[in-house]
């Protein structure tokens, strides 16, 4: 980010209106960890009504053909 790091409170602070939809390419966004919460939870309770979270790595032409085939 150009202002440093996007943090879970931003994401919880950030208070967008009615977010339908997020796709979060990038590799281990939903880890099952100890954390108490996690980027796609982040999503989830900011009030975004689908997320798709990852769990393991992901290959970036096939994270791109799916966020082309949602985008649709």
């Amino acid at each position: 980010m150009r202002h440093g790091p996007f943090t879970i409170m931003d994401i919880i602070r950030s208070q967008l209106l009615n977010p339908e939809f997020s796709f979060l390419s990038a590799c281990h966004t939903t880890p099952s960890t100890d954390r108490a919460i996690h980027l796609t939870a982040a999503m989830l309770f900011s009030g975004f009504r689908s997320v798709v979270g990852l769990m393991w790595s992901v290959d970036k032409e096939a994270a791109r053909q799916i966020h082309q085939e949602k985008a649709r």
